[in-house]
């Protein structure tokens, strides 16, 4: 009775593609910086907001945690979540959609057909990810969520797993036991050298649009290298 429960569990197990958004869906632009120019020009953070974000950057710096800098969300602090979120869905619509590659969402309704449970993981912010998850038909969608406080202002800070580098690995791992997934007969795809470390838990990791580390990374370790 126990191989045979083993190996229903097997068999039902899942099979997901994901994918990283920055570099990998759009190509040639960051989410995140195209929103903080995009916020400057409508007058939504002020010379407080980006001295406060430059000290912030510094202090973390000089104390030896670089590795952190891209928790960096105090441009936001102070601003009600609710007015940022509708700017979100403005700035995508109008700065970041035009970007996103024709081929991306092709691989993505393709794999979504063949049955893979369509994963879109990034750094970037959280409601950026689910405008990129509803436009490329996704299952799921994990980016950076921001923490708020009881009266619906952002603190600057990181509310749970920040998704970059090791964080990618946490989120994997989490998301293969929750949905079942089989990461071995799974894909993952991704640009930059730094995420070769979640990389490497699939069975068929691919590089888009690779940096040169991730290229040459890719080359000897004979993973697809495609451009999107």
């Amino acid at each position: 009775m126990k191989d045979i429960h083993i190996r229903c569990k097997i068999h039902f197990m899942k099979k997901a593609a994901i994918f990283d958004i920055d570099g990998t869906i759009i190509k040639s632009i960051s989410s995140e910086r195209v929103f903080f120019r995009y916020l400057l020009e409508k007058k939504l953070i002020n010379s407080g907001d980006l001295l406060r974000l430059a000290h912030v950057f510094m202090y973390r710096l000089l104390s030896l945690k670089g590795i952190y800098v891209r928790k960096n969300k105090y441009y936001l602090k102070n601003k009600e979540y609710e007015k940022i979120l509708s700017t979100v869905h403005e700035c995508f619509t109008e700065r970041i959609s035009p970007y996103i590659s024709p081929i991306a969402t092709k691989e993505i309704k393709e794999l979504k057909d063949a049955g893979y449970i369509i994963i879109l993981l990034s750094g970037t912010l959280s409601p950026f990810v689910e405008c990129f998850r509803k436009y490329c038909n996704a299952d799921v969608g994990i980016g950076t969520s921001l923490a708020i406080n009881d009266e619906g202002i952002i603190t600057g800070e990181i509310d749970g797993i920040h998704s970059y580098s090791s964080g990618k690995v946490k989120v994997v791992n989490r998301l293969a036991t929750e949905y079942n997934i089989d990461l071995s007969s799974s894909y993952a795809y991704a640009n930059q050298y730094v995420d070769v470390k979640f990389m490497r838990m699939v069975g068929y990791p691919i590089a888009v649009n690779a940096s040169p580390m991730l290229r040459l990374y890719a080359k000897m370790n004979r993973w697809k290298v495609i451009e999107f």
